[in-house]
C-alpha cells in the first residue's frame, strides 16, 4: 500500500513539473560590433559602417523541458522595438506549441509587464509569470546567447542593409539552437538556479 502511495506521489510530482521559458530582448543595428581581430603588422583593420542606422530588436526564449534534460533557443527579430502586440503574438504561439501551463521568467520591461497583464486578464491559466529583479542581467541565461551572437558571428560584420543583418542574425541564432549542450552551458554562467 505504501509503495502504491509513493508511486502515485511521484507520478503527481512529475505532472506538476512544468516547462520553463526564459524570455529576453536585445537590440541590433547596422553599425558593426567591433571586436578584436588579427591583421598583418602595421596594417590597421578598417571597417566602414553605413550612414543609416536601422534598429532591430531580437526576442529570444530559452525552453527548458520539465525534466530539465532538453533545451531549445527560439529567436525572432523585428524592425524597431518589440511591442506588446509582438510579445502577445509570440506567447500565444508558445502556448499553442506547449499546450500546458508554462513558467515564464521575464525581466521588468514595460512591454513584458503589459503582456503579462493581457494574459492574466484573458488567459490566466496559460502562464505562471516569474519576475527577475530589476537590473539583474546576471540572473538571466538568455543574456548569454546575445553575447555569443554579438561577439561571434556578428563581430566586425558590416551589413549593407537590414536584410543582411536579419539573415546573419537568424543564422547565428539557429547555430545556437542546433547545439543543446551550448544552450545548457549558458546556465552555468548565470547565477539563476532553476
Amino acid at each position: 500500500m505504501a509503495e502504491k502511495c509513493l508511486a502515485e506521489d511521484q507520478k503527481n510530482a512529475e505532472k506538476s513539473v512544468k516547462t520553463v521559458v526564459l524570455l529576453d530582448e536585445i537590440g541590433f543595428d547596422l553599425s558593426p560590433i567591433l571586436h578584436k581581430t588579427w591583421s598583418p603588422i602595421g596594417e590597421t583593420p578598417v571597417i566602414s559602417e553605413p550612414v543609416f542606422r536601422r534598429h532591430h530588436s531580437g526576442l529570444g526564449m530559452i525552453f527548458m523541458s520539465p525534466k530539465r534534460t532538453k533545451f531549445h533557443f527560439y529567436f525572432t527579430i523585428h524592425p524597431g522595438a518589440v511591442l506588446t502586440e509582438h510579445l502577445v503574438f509570440w506567447l500565444r504561439e508558445l502556448h499553442r506549441k506547449v499546450r500546458k501551463q508554462v513558467i515564464l521568467v521575464r525581466d521588468d520591461l514595460p512591454g513584458h509587464r503589459a503582456a503579462e497583464a493581457f494574459f492574466l486578464a484573458h488567459h490566466p491559466t496559460w502562464f505562471q509569470f516569474e519576475h527577475l529583479p530589476p537590473y539583474s542581467p546576471e540572473l538571466n541565461p538568455t543574456e548569454s546567447p546575445w553575447s555569443h551572437i554579438k561577439t561571434g558571428d556578428l563581430a566586425n560584420f558590416v551589413p549593407s542593409n537590414s536584410t543582411q543583418l536579419v539573415t546573419k542574425t537568424l543564422a547565428a541564432a539557429k547555430k545556437i539552437n542546433d547545439d543543446p549542450e551550448l544552450i545548457k552551458s549558458f546556465f552555468k554562467h548565470e547565477k539563476l538556479k532553476i
